[in-house]
């Protein structure tokens, strides 16, 4: 079991409620838990312990809604606390054939941009150095149901205008490997999650752009994967 500072018990409910929103992006209720994340705990003790999450600020309850959703503050303790890294060896293999043979970087870098984004149906962007970069998947970006909302778009649609100088930026602060931004720290949007790869320092980074329900066992996975085909 992870350690962190909240009890099995709580981290269990929160890591059973990041990954139903991720899979569903519905709220998500005692009920499903009792139903569904196998804790051999009471309907009672369920919602008691959802209600603290609630009140510690690792979930909310939306509108109305009788179920929660996790908060930035929930998603970054499972990403501290709680990753369980998939076995993505054979998308890691067809980015193994991507890269091999003889030919230009930067086509090469593109080509394995868009299999990532087809693989982990987020946004993908390659920053080639401060002044140069490409990106690929907003179609899947612009499908997830958080982007049904006008003002989410309008910030998407933003961002993508400043790519340039958001992925400047990070070219001056980001060391290497993989690095998760969860809304506030997140450079690309507060409603967004980013899991940046910088291989090296004289490497291209390589980044998956998604909202903070994004799947981050399988993103964060690749992108090791990645790393590994890359150094």
């Amino acid at each position: 079991m992870h350690t962190g500072a909240l009890e099995n018990r709580r981290e269990q409910l929160l890591s059973f409620v990041v990954h139903e929103y991720s899979r569903t992006a519905q709220p998500v209720a005692s009920e499903i838990v009792k139903d569904k994340a196998g804790l051999d705990i009471s309907p009672a003790t369920i919602r008691n312990e959802m209600v603290a999450l609630e009140k510690e600020g690792y979930l909310r309850q939306p509108h109305t809604s009788a179920g929660r959703v996790p908060t930035e503050k929930g998603y970054r303790y499972y990403i501290a606390h709680c990753i369980e890294e998939k076995n993505v060896e054979s998308d890691v293999h067809t980015f193994r054939r991507t890269i091999q043979g003889d030919q230009e970087k930067e086509a090469m870098m593109k080509r394995l941009a868009r299999e990532l984004a087809g693989e982990v149906r987020e946004g993908v962007f390659v920053g080639f150095d401060p002044e140069s970069t490409y990106y690929t998947g907003l179609s899947y970006l612009f499908e997830q149901p958080e982007f049904d909302s006008v003002d989410l778009v309008r910030d998407l649609s933003e961002m993508i205008d400043n790519l340039d100088h958001i992925v400047s930026h990070l070219f001056q602060e980001a060391i290497p490997g993989v690095r998760v931004y969860v809304g506030s720290e997140n450079p690309f949007g507060v409603h967004c999650a980013t899991v940046l790869l910088r291989p090296g320092q004289d490497q291209p980074m390589i980044g998956v752009i998604g909202p903070m329900r994004m799947d981050y066992d399988r993103a964060i996975a690749m992108m090791k994967g990645i790393e590994r085909l890359l150094i």
